[in-house]
């Protein structure tokens, strides 16, 4: 029995050391996955991310490009709604996997860009991206969890950990890209653009490697997500579960009040990648410059959104980040609206980096702040509150993208201008009814919503009838677009039917633009905004009437 023991003793140091080795290779292949899942998502997403800045301004003909990234977003809008079930039935490696080929067919797709190849891929890269994302939301999450439970750590840090060095490397996209398509582009004689064919061949090589990486992921078991099931029961389960999860938040005002700037948000980011690089990065540096403007733009979005995220604390620091990022961009459209004009020189380069670098700023702490927001306020039910969130977005920017070919700059900028003050009042509005009750963070009751609500109703009447008696004196004086005004009078017949030559700083050397772009300001694009602007306050006056909240007077906060 001595002798038995005595080996058992001299065996377990060496248990202990094997089970040491154990844990430091699950800790290994944990942070090894987050390692891969954010460099794939980085190889494939500065690929797409800089073809999407670039198809308004290389596809022009017939506005495919734009018509192209309005089906995509009205997919991704559609298909978000099932892709939760999707990712449950496939596993979260497996749909990630599936998700790049969209983004791979779609770079493949602008190689031939004609309507037989845009079309269909923009159908599919919609699908496609509703479940990538899903698929790496539920991937990192449960990756997460198995490094907290296996070595007993705080599940709410190591989720932040992993999503921080995520989202820190997947912001980096437009910044990299960008640069690429900056220093493969050259613009070409009489407005014509050389090297897409090498620049889009690029792109699919990182999109290879990208999607190769992924193949590398470990498999994930926490909670179910991996494995087909192959029961219909459950299927069905799960597409009960998920109608109920879109459909609850809806049922509550702190939602009702957060989706306006949800849809801004989308917004604001269609507005940089189909009219900021189309109507006046273009116009200012030439397609090869788009690139570097939005090189800016990324960098700027990058840093601030880890910043603003270091900066997180609560609903107080959410509100000032939000409203600093707000102002910024309102900021932007006005000088758009009532003063830039394109100018030669150095000036001429300055102003577009500007602008991106502000329009960057305010992307990266609104998404940032957003995600906060959203888990801040809907703990009990986060799948149901960020499905709301990747609905409203995609559909904001597909309605931009439809819109575009059909209103001029001066329109667009003003349906941007009153978004973001609807946006900013439903935000303020629940931030001041959360400072003054902090047990609204679980719930706002119905009850006190006419209360809250006719204030903004009249600032948002008020505000907006100000901006367009403004728009209208600056059109009395000049009724033209602003920065078109500066330019129109050099403009010649270019060989090219329909275009107008505008010249560059170098004598001889002319660049091509689109008539669409010279657009005058009509009586039509003021009866448009003017149509706009009380369609905004008729549907929030509705949306309280219909539910009976316009009634209860006697309820406040």
């Amino acid at each position: 029995m001595a002798s038995m023991d005595n080996n058992r003793d001299e065996e377990e140091p060496f248990v202990a050391a094997a089970a040491s080795v154990d844990n430091s290779e699950t800790l290994r292949n944990h942070t090894k996955d987050v390692h891969i899942l954010s460099s794939a998502f980085l190889l494939i997403f500065l690929a797409y991310g800089a073809a999407q800045n670039l198809e308004t301004t290389l596809n022009t003909k017939d506005d495919m490009g734009t018509i192209s990234l309005g089906i995509l977003y009205v997919s991704f809008t559609f298909f978000s709604l099932i892709a939760s079930s999707v990712v449950r039935f496939m596993g979260s490696k497996n749909a990630v996997l599936l998700g790049t080929s969209g983004y791979w067919l779609f770079i493949a797709a602008n190689l031939k860009p004609t309507w037989y190849t845009m079309v269909p891929a923009s159908l599919y890269l919609g699908f496609a991206a509703s479940i990538i994302w899903v698929g790496q939301g539920t991937y990192l999450t449960s990756t997460a969890r198995s490094q907290a439970r296996d070595y007993h750590l705080h599940e709410g840090t190591v989720i932040g950990n992993f999503n921080g060095e995520f989202w820190g490397m997947f912001a980096s996209h437009q910044f990299v890209g960008n640069l690429i398509s900056l220093a493969i582009l050259r613009n070409g004689t009489e407005g014509s653009t050389t090297g897409t064919t090498l620049l889009f061949t690029v792109f699919l090589c990182s999109m290879t490697l990208g999607t190769i990486l992924v193949c590398f992921l470990s498999k994930r078991v926490d909670g179910g997500e991996e494995g087909p099931k192959d029961s219909s029961v459950s299927l069905y389960s799960s597409l009960t579960s998920l109608s109920k999860s879109v459909i609850t938040p809806l049922l509550d005002v702190r939602m009702l009040l957060i989706i306006p700037l949800i849809a801004y948000s989308g917004l604001q980011q269609a507005f940089v990648w189909a009219e900021f690089t189309e109507k006046i990065a273009t116009p200012a540096l030439g397609v090869s410059g788009v690139g570097g403007s939005m090189a800016v733009y990324g960098a700027f979005d990058t840093i601030c959104s880890l910043t603003a995220g270091r900066l997180t604390s609560g609903i107080f620091s959410i509100t000032w980040i939000v409203s600093a990022g707000l102002f910024l961009q309102a900021v932007v459209f006005l000088w758009i609206l009532l003063k830039y004009s394109l100018t030669s020189g150095v000036l001429g380069i300055v102003y577009p980096l500007l602008m991106a670098a502000m329009l960057g700023i305010g992307d990266g702490v609104i998404n940032t702040q957003l995600s906060a927001l959203l888990g801040i306020l809907f703990k009990h039910d986060t799948e149901g509150a960020f499905a709301q969130l990747k609905v409203w977005q995609s559909a904001s920017i597909a309605v931009v993208f439809f819109i575009n070919p059909y209103i001029s700059l001066q329109v667009m900028v003003e349906i941007m201008l009153a978004a973001l003050f609807v946006a900013a009042g439903g935000f303020l509005d629940l931030s001041a009814a959360v400072f003054s009750n902090p047990l609204l963070n679980m719930s706002l009751p119905f009850t006190s919503l006419r209360h809250r609500l006719s204030w903004p109703l009249i600032l948002y009447s008020a505000t907006w009838t100000s901006l367009l008696t403004l728009t209208v004196a600056v059109a009395s004086f000049s009724p033209e677009i602003a920065f078109v005004s500066t330019i129109s009078s050099f403009s010649q017949g270019c060989e090219q039917e329909g275009t107008i030559r505008v010249p560059l700083d170098v004598p001889g050397e002319v660049m091509c633009l689109p008539a669409h772009l010279f657009k005058r300001s009509t009586v039509t694009d003021s009866i448009v905004s003017l149509l706009f602007a009380a369609l905004v306050v008729a549907v929030s006056a509705w949306v309280v009437r219909a539910m009976g909240l316009w009634e209860d007077d006697e309820a406040t906060l």
